[in-house]
């Protein structure tokens, strides 16, 4: 297909560019980070689990209070395998530089670590065993091989630390000694293993409280907290006082043991490229976020660090970047993120249920009043104008969520009722825009507006930072560690519900009016636009949303132009379709490895031979989520309605709505072509098409609602009675 070529070449000059600018960095940024790194400073990780930022004061914590009144601070991320992480995930992670993590009890409990036996790792053929399941491809002792194989000399100093540095047969590299029971013990061990080990790692202890879904700051669960809180810090204090003042000292709370929140993570000395920890904040290339890493990126960090390539692992280096100038302002923030992202997982559940409930009833409603009830009188052109406005409204609802975030509502005293009536606020206004403007008297009108209004909340945010899709309710949320920038996979099936609705909307009077070149051109267009937005490295950094983009709105385009849409022209346009991704991967791949966005990296991966590790779990997650009923509910009733919708415009009491809305047949097909190519190459699999529904769904119901209440009846339609409303 023509056009679908065109649309490659000019993307492909858009990348060219970015490749040729960024081609040139790696070489001197390597250059500089090996120069950071040649120095033989000592390098000092101190793990922890359970300790977030709201857990330091100046009582109860006085070293970590220390730390972050002259350290680089941060949050961690700490997901592994599940949403909630056990001390072992976090040392398991560092020791693969990859996602593992440990068995559970029959009650979901962590298992305890236990202390080496004569230098081996207890259950490593367990951890290995539990690792080869859970189809991350993690390596385990893949940090302890490099650092044996480079001659790096290392000690290990309790049991978690010598899961991070056992090599792959489960033997501990280096040294090792079990963690002294008092302060001064664990001092005396680490300024001695500091001065004969160019690494060393201490396991400090874990905060074990009780497992819970309730939202963060229960006044028992903190009384509960506060006396391990307080001897872990006493362990972290003691191990960073030997630590000297050249050194480069790591302070990470690896996993959450007990419920999912974001936790603690400090750094001081020299960082391994370039610079030094001191009075910012800490950022990795895997987050992209000012404030925020994971346990992913420490083993990179240690690599770097020791002077070591850290290869094609799926982290990044831990670097400082630039925060507030006060250390309070720092650590505020930070509690403040943290608080944010645990509300926003709190709330999200409740959101999608809502939205998949009230969408069903809608589809319901819509099926009575549109195909069952005749006539054309009084009552029922007030359940149109009903339904109508019911209809938008909830095609407003998806991109409410994202406006929400302009709002601080986690901060509210009741957070959770804020959020919905946030959301409630956003979703008014929108509909009211919709409603009542000039353009509610055509049918594409108020749909327009709505998926006007979602494209560009979404494309805008895409291109300044993607802030509002942080922590939405379907966006990138932290706790979850999918992804922590650009599109959110239902951010892009939004796009490929509600863009082409908003090209027909800006089509179709065009082409009453004879403007068939001008119509292909805006169709088109917006299609180049949002599959930049969508796909660009620095902006949507999606994978699977430009080929899904790509397919609706070529199909869309073709019919404006007046052609047939043929199985040879389908074909053409999955090729472009996968060109295009291809081009974006590469043109990603190119930039330096702390630049790349999570398409670069996949595209190292599998050259790596990562590929169909990550393909295997891509697919594992799509097929276990065809079994979630708020996305199979939306997805079925949502098709059902809109084949009931497209047979009766052919046959039945919607005659005519073909003619008179010309593009809608097309528009239907344009995106159920999109979101099924989207359903089949990306990891949210039945997810894709539900987000799609919530919004082109109600359009399509709004839009035929106010076409039939201004529409004569067809005398088919109508039945005894019905006059006598009027």
């Amino acid at each position: 297909m023509r056009s679908a070529l065109v649309l490659l070449a000019a993307l492909l000059a858009v990348l060219g560019a970015a490749t040729t600018a960024s081609a040139t960095a790696p070489t001197t940024a390597t250059a500089v980070a090996r120069a950071a790194t040649a120095d033989d400073h000592p390098v000092l990780l101190v793990g922890v689990a359970g300790v977030r930022w709201d857990d330091v004061d100046q009582t109860t914590t006085p070293a970590l209070w220390e730390l972050s009144r002259t350290a680089s601070v941060g949050l961690v991320a700490t997901r592994a395998v599940s949403a909630r992480s056990c001390p072992a995930d976090g040392w398991l992670t560092v020791s693969a530089g990859i996602r593992a993590a440990d068995e559970r009890t029959d009650d979901g409990a962590c298992l305890p670590l236990d202390e080496p036996d004569g230098g081996d790792v207890p259950r490593w053929s367990e951890y290995r065993g539990s690792a080869s399941s859970q189809s991350y491809g993690a390596k385990l002792g893949l940090l302890g091989d490099r650092l044996a194989d480079a001659g790096t000399t290392t000690t290990a100093i309790g049991p978690g630390a010598a899961i991070a540095l056992a090599g792959s047969d489960g033997s501990v590299t280096g040294d090792y000694e079990a963690l002294p029971a008092d302060a001064s013990g664990i001092t005396d061990a680490v300024r001695s293993a500091l001065g004969s080990s160019r690494l060393v790692v201490v396991d400090a202890g874990a905060v074990q409280v009780p497992v819970s879904d309730e939202p963060l700051g229960e006044a028992a669960l903190a009384a509960s907290r506060a006396p391990q809180v307080h001897a872990v810090d006493e362990r972290v204090g003691a191990a960073i006082a030997a630590a000297p003042s050249d050194a480069t000292v790591l302070v990470v709370s690896l996993a959450t043991e007990g419920r999912s929140t974001l936790q603690l993570a400090a750094a001081t000395g020299p960082a391994p490229r370039g610079g030094t920890y001191a009075d910012d904040l800490l950022t990795s290339g895997s987050t992209q976020q000012d404030g925020l890493i994971q346990v992913i990126d420490v083993t990179p960090t240690l690599l770097e660090s020791v002077g070591l390539d850290e290869g094609t692992l799926p982290g990044a280096t831990i670097s400082p970047t630039p925060g507030p100038a006060s250390a309070d302002d720092r650590v505020d923030g930070l509690i403040d993120i943290q608080r944010h992202a645990g509300y926003a997982s709190y709330v999200s559940g409740g959101f999608t249920t809502r939205v998949v409930v009230l969408d069903a009833l809608l589809f319901a409603a819509a099926a009575a009043v549109l195909l069952v009830l005749g006539g054309a009188g009084i009552t029922r052109r007030t359940l149109l104008r009903v339904l109508q406005v019911a209809a938008t409204a909830l095609a407003a609802g998806p991109v409410a969520g994202f406006l929400a975030g302009l709002v601080p509502w986690w901060r509210a005293e009741h957070p959770t009722p804020t959020f919905r009536w946030t959301v409630l606020g956003f979703t008014a206004v929108i509909a009211a825009i919709a409603l009542v403007g000039p353009w509610r008297r055509t049918p594409w009108g108020p749909v327009g507006v709505v998926a006007g209004l979602t494209v560009g909340t979404l494309a805008i945010d895409a291109v300044t930072g993607s802030h509002l899709v942080i922590d939405a309710p379907w966006g990138a949320q932290r706790l979850v560690a999918a992804r922590f920038y650009g599109m959110s996979n239902q951010g892009f099936a939004l796009l490929v519900a509600a863009g082409p609705i908003l090209a027909a909307a800006v089509a179709a009077p065009l082409l009453r009016r004879g403007r068939r070149g001008v119509a292909v051109a805006s169709t088109a267009g917006l299609g180049l636009v949002l599959i930049v937005v969508d796909g660009a490295p620095g902006f949507g950094s999606d994978f699977g949303g430009p080929p899904a983009l790509l397919v609706a709105f070529a199909l869309l385009t073709a019919v404006v132009a007046g052609r047939r849409v043929t199985w040879r022209a389908a074909v053409t346009v999955c090729v472009v379709g996968a060109l295009v991704v291809g081009a974006f991967a590469f043109a990603d791949y190119l930039r330096p490895a702390d630049s790349r966005t999570h398409v670069g990296r996949f595209v190292a991966t599998a050259l790596d031979g990562g590929l169909w590790d990550t393909l295997d779990r891509k697919i594992s997650t799509n097929i276990s989520l065809l079994t979630s009923w708020r996305y199979l509910l939306l997805t079925l009733s949502g098709v059902a309605i809109t084949w009931l919708v497209l047979r009766a415009s052919r046959r039945g009491p919607l005659t005519g709505l073909d003619d008179a809305v010309p593009l809608l047949r097309a528009t239907v097909a344009a995106i159920g072509a999109g979101l099924l190519v989207g359903f089949l190459i990306n990891d949210s699999g039945i997810v894709i098409p539900a987000a799609g529904f919530s919004v082109a769904v109600p359009c399509l119901v709004a839009l035929v609602a106010q076409w039939r209440r201004t529409a004569p009846a067809p005398p088919s339609a109508d039945v005894p009675g019905s006059r006598a409303d009027e």
